[in-house]
């Protein structure tokens, strides 16, 4: 329990409601308390319009209240408000919810560098998030022109676009959204790891969105260990489709020894699969997306690695592969 010192805000992601002298406290689940003491009503509407927070009601039948809304979140410390009139007020807001000091990962975000290798319908999706996200520092490499049967699922791209490097219509894309940054584009189709080293960098992220050629994984792999650099890889199959896990330095070794495995067991295709479904390539992208977010923050995603069910009622993750 923290003292009365400590000064605490309604959490972005709670709402509350009087009846009589119950309380809800409504986020992801409702939180009743009946016979609610009268401080705990006044410390709430008091606290609605002091971002800076004030000290929580203490003594009586609060104190066990006080505990519940801390445990549960519904309460939090105080916030970065600068990002009030930014694109990422609501996401702060989001992060606040969390228990992160917000307005610090915002500038993490900002700061990093991520390098996208395939801008089609999943990298596209990905890109998409790490935009909408803030995330200031973009490579983006892909050796494709965007050509008509793209269009049904890489959404960054218009039927004038058809003929175009694909690269420099996702930088314009980029640009417009985020004019603060200046993202690298190259036209470039990687099959080596020393093709990719210089498209890295040191401490950053690679997202790994191409589907040729059939070593690339293990081309990726390779130059991340090189580098420092953390990687997250995915692809979308017929009914089930991979995400992950984001692999640091570190778990590079085990990484590709497990390829290595799996390969001795079941064989690598040589071409990717032709037939695309445009809501599975961004359901993909968005589950890709979000993870390398929250491991940029180092937050954990809730499961180290999943497959994404492409097909049924909901969307459903098993932990392991």
């Amino acid at each position: 329990m923290a003292d009365g010192s400590d000064r605490y805000v309604l959490s972005p992601a709670a709402t509350w409601s009087r009846d009589g002298d119950e309380l809800r406290v409504f986020s992801d689940e409702v939180l009743l308390v009946r016979r609610c003491p009268e401080a705990m009503f006044a410390w709430l509407e008091a606290v609605s319009d002091e971002p800076l927070g004030l000290p929580v009601p203490r003594g009586g039948n609060t104190d066990a209240i006080v505990r519940t809304l801390l445990r549960l979140r519904l309460v939090v410390a105080p916030f970065d408000r600068s990002w009030q009139s930014s694109a990422w007020r609501n996401q702060v807001e989001y992060f606040a919810a969390l228990g992160l000091d917000a307005g610090a990962a915002q500038e993490r975000l900002r700061a990093a560098h991520v390098t996208v290798l395939g801008v089609g319908g999943v990298g596209g999706a990905v890109l998409a998030e790490l935009v909408g996200a803030g995330v200031g520092g973009l490579t983006l490499v892909d050796g494709d022109r965007v050509a008509l049967e793209n269009l049904n699922r890489q959404y960054l791209y218009r039927r004038c676009d058809v003929g175009r490097v694909k690269v420099d219509v996702a930088r314009e894309w980029v640009r417009e959204r985020l004019p603060e940054t200046e993202p690298i584009a190259a036209m470039e189709t990687i099959t080596t790891s020393e093709a990719l080293v210089p498209y890295l960098r040191e401490g950053g992220f690679l997202v790994v969105a191409a589907d040729r050629p059939a070593s690339l994984p293990e081309v990726c792999a390779q130059a991340c260990l090189e580098r420092g650099v953390s990687m997250i890889t995915g692809g979308c199959g017929l009914r089930v489709g991979s995400s992950g896990p984001l692999i640091r330095p570190a778990d590079v070794p085990v990484f590709l020894a497990s390829l290595q495995e799996a390969k001795a067991v079941t064989g690598t295709a040589v071409t990717p699969m032709t037939a695309s479904f445009g809501p599975v390539n961004t359901l993909v992208g968005a589950t890709m997306g979000r993870d390398l977010i929250f491991g940029i923050l180092g937050v954990s995603a809730g499961t180290t690695s999943h497959r994404v069910e492409l097909l049924g009622t909901a969307l459903t993750r098993e932990c392991g592969r």
